[in-house]
């Protein structure tokens, strides 16, 4: 799937309705989860603010990938990627 977010950065501040409520909105959790699973550090915050947010959201994501990778012997996604090129 090709990227489709040339550009694109998240509004810290204001985040549009449609965006919050749809695809974009699951997109951002996913890649979040995604640069989790290849090295970049989460953030330190309690459970209740995780919970308010999109952080419980991007560790579920991120603990499926992570025992994905595992099950299959693989360290991050760029190993995920050498392994599925011919």
């Amino acid at each position: 799937m090709e990227e489709n977010r040339n550009d694109w950065k998240p509004n810290p501040v204001f985040s549009s309705m449609p965006h919050a409520m749809g695809r974009g909105s699951r997109e951002d959790i996913v890649w979040e989860a995604l640069d989790r699973v290849n090295g970049k550090p989460a953030p330190t915050m309690d459970a209740m603010r995780a919970a308010m947010g999109n952080e419980a959201q991007i560790r579920i994501v991120h603990d499926t990938i992570r025992a994905y990778l595992d099950a299959h012997g693989l360290r991050d996604t760029s190993e995920l990627g050498v392994r599925t090129l011919p």
